[in-house]
């Protein structure tokens, strides 16, 4: 990626199921504890275990400096998001969403609903960005998927395309490669302007992530 997650932006993970977004997140996450930053994680997908953070690389030592927060429904993340400028001071910090859109698909939603859900997410996502943008503070958002018809095949894209490819500086998409126990890693967007062709296969591990 030329430098790891850009500091003061929205960095964006993507990918189906068990393709590696909540283990790179967990790891990115103790990376941040280790170099003595601030961390919150938002578990809205009720995915973080702590077992398995502790099976990490650093996982038994760093895991207690990690602030977790898990809201029950869409309407408690957003409160979360708005609340969570009062715990920024000047030492850097990293804020991950694991996943900004779970919740947000969570539930029945009524017809007439969609509009302001779709609005909702906007306004959470644009008070991450203006919050990176303010603080030392890098903020690391995972998405789900859907697929949509493209050209004839069935295209995997992320859930609420248009506003997170908006508001993402940086855009990584996970995949299953070709071998089951390999995944890869595909570059689509770097400090905003679209990328194609860069991509890194890697392997998850008891440790983690690592290269395949």
């Amino acid at each position: 990626m030329g430098g790891g997650l850009p500091i003061h932006r929205i960095s964006f993970l993507y990918g189906e199921a068990a393709t590696g977004k909540t283990v790179l997140s967990m790891q990115c996450a103790l990376e941040a504890a280790g170099r003595e930053y601030k961390v919150f994680y938002l578990d809205s997908d009720q995915g973080f275990s702590p077992h398995r953070m502790e099976r990490l690389t650093g996982g038994r030592e760093l895991a207690e400096k990690i602030v977790l927060f898990r809201p029950e429904d869409f309407s408690e993340q957003g409160r979360i998001v708005e609340n969570i400028e009062n715990l920024l001071t000047r030492t850097r910090t990293l804020l991950v969403v694991d996943s900004i859109t779970g919740l947000y698909r969570a539930g029945r939603v009524k017809s007439g609903e969609f509009f302001g859900r779709d609005r909702e997410l906007n306004r959470q996502i644009a008070q991450l960005h203006a919050l990176a943008s303010r603080f030392a503070l890098w903020v690391l958002l995972t998405g789900q998927v859907h697929s949509s018809p493209s050209g004839g095949e069935w295209a995997v894209e992320p859930v609420a395309t248009r506003t997170l490819l908006h508001w993402s500086d940086l855009i990584l998409r996970l995949s299953q490669a070709s071998r089951s126990s390999v995944r890869d890693c595909f570059l689509e967007k770097k400090d905003g302007r679209e990328i194609s062709g860069m991509h890194c296969p890697f392997k998850i591990t008891e440790k983690g992530v690592e290269d395949a």
